[in-house]
């Protein structure tokens, strides 16, 4: 998959099937940062669909074809989010989001080891409009 500039791609936002259930939604997103990090550096991600609003603990993440909690991120040793690779999100919502064009805001939240702590963590913003297809 090729990245797009903006941090929210266009393409991978779907609703999430489980059987005959939609149960959530899904953002593929593009790494913020200059350079990957860790996923222990990874502090979640806030999202907020058409004012409705999820807290950074919510969403689930995969990267490198594994799926994990903010909390198995944070404790995680083995797994990184490279700045060529593509993160998926997935925020449970009963029933998925409606087919048609929605307003998407993510607040992006990571640590560098670099910052000091009183300063962390960096948060990288982005929003803009994008389509459930069905």
């Amino acid at each position: 998959m090729v990245l797009e500039r903006e941090l929210i791609q266009s393409r991978g936002f779907r609703n999430v099937q489980e059987g005959a259930d939609t149960v959530g939604f899904e953002i593929a997103l593009r790494m913020p940062n200059y350079r990957g990090v860790w996923g222990s550096l990874i502090d979640g991600v806030a999202v907020t669909v058409d004012g409705q609003e999820w807290s950074r603990e919510v969403p689930r993440w995969t990267l490198q074809g594994r799926t994990f909690s903010i909390q198995e991120l944070r404790q995680s040793t083995d797994v990184r989010w490279q700045l060529d690779e593509v993160a998926t999100v997935m925020v449970p919502l009963a029933g998925g989001l409606a087919v048609g064009v929605h307003d998407v805001r993510v607040d992006i939240a990571l640590h560098a080891p670099y910052i000091p702590a009183e300063f962390q963590p960096s948060i990288f913003t982005s929003q803009r409009k994008v389509t459930v297809l069905a």
